[in-house]
């Protein structure tokens, strides 16, 4: 069950990053290089099923139970585990799972919400509304070519594939936690896979990756 929503969650988040990626194009926005600021702070939510696919990378990167104790340890600490100080401080960017992070993550600073009237409006970053300069806002929402990301339409299609998991919106680090556990007892209920390569952890992405490259289906 756990392991079909791992590969049906990377099927919307594929979606998300083409559907960033085209707004992007047309309006020339982008996070400055090395930014970090979103990453730092401490309001970031997610469901548990957002964190599925990287919880299984977690653990099939051997990473879960060093992870799982740090969540533990810290277990007041709101600001995302996964984020890396030092590589934004190296003009990278800030997330160590950049290609497993979950919605708000994949949408922020491209995509907005609709206004009482029904307008889709950009939610922008304000890093990236100073960057882009006056007006910048409204131009890219004014566009009738343009299509908005938005966060409404990413949480329902997410919530369709399990109510149960999808719903609920919590720290990150707590979606995290209960995504880790929940993964731990699938696999200890499974037969042993032989392990395949680690990714490394200390290279992250120099550039923003969009669309995000194709996920094999995890075996059963």
């Amino acid at each position: 069950m756990l392991q079909e929503l791992d590969f049906q969650v990377l099927e919307v988040y594929r979606g998300l990053d083409v559907a960033v990626a085209d707004f992007a194009a047309r309006t020339g926005l982008t996070c400055p290089q090395g930014c970090g600021h979103c990453c730092r702070s401490e309001k970031v939510e997610a469901t548990v099923l957002e964190c599925i696919p990287l919880a299984f990378e977690l653990f099939r990167t051997f990473q879960a139970e060093l992870i799982l104790k740090r969540l533990e340890k810290d277990c007041d600490e709101r600001r995302c585990i996964l984020y890396r100080s030092d590589f934004t401080e190296a003009g990278l960017w800030g997330c160590s799972q950049y290609r497993f992070r979950p919605v708000v993550c994949r949408l922020f600073g491209f995509a907005g919400n609709r206004d009482r009237g029904g307008i889709a409006r950009l939610a922008m970053c304000r890093i990236m509304k100073e960057g882009a300069g006056p007006g910048a806002c409204a131009l890219v929402v004014d566009d009738g070519d343009i299509s908005l990301p938005l966060f409404s339409d990413a949480g329902l299609r997410i919530t369709a594939l399990h109510p149960g998991l999808g719903v609920a919106r919590m720290p990150v680090n707590t979606a995290l936690r209960e995504a880790l556990q929940k993964v731990g007892m699938v696999l200890d209920l499974a037969d042993p896979a032989p392990p395949v390569e680690q990714s490394d952890p200390d290279h992250p992405p120099d550039k923003p990756v969009f669309p995000i490259p194709r996920f094999k289906r995890r075996a059963a």
